[in-house]
């Protein structure tokens, strides 16, 4: 029963990579310093790509990081930050809105990013490997 059901959410998440419609957010380069995304969101399902821009900083020379997501509305609420890691693949999460927000009628939310590494805050920015952080929205 288990592996029926975990089959049938890989072909669901399967179908919905290959027909979804996604609306890009933005792509941003992680820094050290929090940075909004230039469109809001109103989705509750996005597709996270991340992308290295050089293997060898990456690999040899420099620091690698991850990113923390945080999702800022407009009465001033913030989320919970997400830690995102770089992957291979483009990778669907869920971040939903909170029960609290969605009743008063907050959906429309603001993402920003920023690097999570235990090199901070110490280290500056050129002594990290360079990625790319690209948010779509599922519509």
């Amino acid at each position: 029963m288990a592996a029926l059901a975990q089959y049938k959410a890989l072909a669901l998440l399967v179908a919905l990579l290959a027909v979804a419609n996604w609306e890009s957010l933005g792509e941003l380069t992680v820094s050290n310093s929090w940075q909004f995304f230039p469109n809001e969101a109103l989705s509750q399902t996005f597709r996270i790509t991340t992308t290295i821009q050089n293997l060898d900083d990456w690999n040899k020379w420099k620091f690698r990081s991850a990113a923390y997501l945080r999702f800022y509305y407009p009465n001033s609420d913030v989320s919970p930050p997400y830690y995102i890691k770089v992957r291979d693949l483009p990778t669907i999460y869920e971040f939903q809105i909170p029960q609290v927000l969605a009743s008063q009628g907050y959906l429309l939310r603001t993402p920003a990013i920023i690097r999570a590494s235990r090199y901070l805050p110490l280290t500056p920015n050129d002594m990290f490997a360079q990625w790319n952080f690209k948010l779509e929205a599922f519509s």
